[in-house]
């Protein structure tokens, strides 16, 4: 497996983490920074900068994009970050609010979707529902079963 970046928006947001290397991705609008900084998560750590939970993940997807990520989390990991969006074929794995999870190959997909301003408010779940269903992509929904 190769890097797995993990994008979360506090500090406190981060649990356990899988096993390799790990970038641990903290997006908001530097009001947690140093407190994430200062703490040792024992991972490699870097901070974007995000206004919102639509902003906040464009800026982790982008940032594993440009780290060549095989996988990438973002979402609330106080229970440990879970084996998802580990397949070669593109996958986007929706449990929200609390975890969206895909792979590189649905990420080299989805950089090449316009961002519509709405994708980085609350829409951004409705954007990438609806841009892996015209690309005939694999959604899973945990919450929903049935939905795939």
């Amino acid at each position: 497996m190769g890097i797995t970046v993990i994008g979360i928006t506090h500090p406190g947001h981060a649990g356990a983490l899988p096993g390799g290397t790990t970038v641990l991705v903290l997006a908001d609008d530097g009001t947690h920074a140093d407190e994430f900084l200062d703490t040792d998560f024992r991972a490699h750590q870097l901070v974007v900068r995000a206004h919102g939970r639509g902003s906040a993940f464009f800026a982790v997807a982008d940032k594993a994009l440009e780290l060549g990520a095989s996988r990438v989390l973002f979402g609330d990991f106080r229970d440990g970050a879970p084996d998802l969006a580990t397949e070669e074929d593109p996958v986007l794995v929706l449990d929200s609010p609390r975890l969206i999870a895909f792979n590189a190959s649905f990420a080299g997909r989805m950089c090449a979707w316009p961002r519509p301003a709405s994708a980085y408010g609350d829409g951004l779940d409705t954007w990438l529902t609806g841009n892996a269903a015209k690309a005939g992509l694999r959604v899973v929904q945990p919450a929903c079963p049935g939905i795939h």
